[in-house]
């Protein structure tokens, strides 16, 4: 996992994480890091140690559970996790799939924890892995289920589920869709969105998000009488209804 940082400098503010294995585009060095663009084309800065130069081959499988633990081929001890969504290249056999790390260690995860990477979901799928989440800590500046800030989750989950890229802010991703403007009009599967925070809409008033205040990802009842719904109802500035088949930036590596 590399966190990005928005200055040259590992006590900035983390502003976004790539998972291991995320093809990333090096634009200049300074202090022992590089300022990168990653596939999303998000821009930040990153320790130099965590990069490693060089070709990857192109990911076969993706990581369907939110952790996925990595044993040693030759010891059988763990040797880290890949999140949720994290592409890889790897050797099928029989149960397991085989990989390098970028270190030159050799692992293998269980087959049952992937699906190809070009697997492609529903409206469905990106609902129940939303649900999937609930209770995973909140980061601010986090895109895996080892913590999600609001626009990572969104991002982490349309990636996972369509391959595609959603814009990493949540103010950026208000412009990703169609506008829907009455909250009553919206469908599950929307964006819905507020001053600098973003949620998935489950249906029936409800929605999903990674939030800062309770410290995880929460399912919320816009139509309560909480405080809380009753605040967010005031904030709500508009829905978003994505094109999940073309139409956003498609998903690399």
């Amino acid at each position: 996992m590399a966190d990005l940082r928005g200055e040259p400098d590992e006590r900035a503010e983390r502003v976004s994480q790539y998972p291991i294995f995320t093809r990333i585009m090096a634009l200049g060095e300074e202090n022992r890091g590089f300022k990168v663009e990653g596939p999303d084309g998000y821009r930040g800065w990153v320790r130099s140690e965590r990069i490693h130069a060089g070709d990857l081959p192109d990911p076969v499988w993706k990581v369907k559970v939110p952790w996925a633990p990595v044993r040693g081929t030759r010891t059988g001890k763990t040797l880290g996790f890949l999140p949720l969504d994290a592409r890889f290249f790897g050797e099928e056999r029989g149960r397991r799939l085989f990989l390098r790390f970028p270190s030159g260690e050799e692992g293998w995860l269980g087959r049952k924890a992937a699906l190809p990477a070009n697997w492609r979901g529903t409206n469905e799928d990106v609902l129940k892995t939303a649900q999937d989440l609930v209770g995973i800590p909140y980061l601010w500046g986090g895109t895996t289920p080892f913590g999600f800030d609001c626009s990572g989750f969104v991002q982490r989950l349309f990636h996972f589920v369509f391959n595609l890229w959603l814009p990493r802010d949540s103010h950026d991703q208000k412009g990703a869709g169609l506008n829907v403007g009455d909250f009553a009009a919206m469908h599950a599967g929307d964006l819905v969105c507020f001053p600098g925070h973003v949620a998935l809409h489950l249906g029936n008033g409800r929605i999903v998000h990674a939030s800062g205040r309770f410290g995880q990802v929460v399912v919320t009842d816009l139509t309560s009488s909480d405080p809380y719904a009753r605040e967010l109802r005031e904030r709500f500035l508009c829905g978003v209804r994505v094109q999940t088949c073309g139409g956003a930036r498609e998903a690399g590596g």
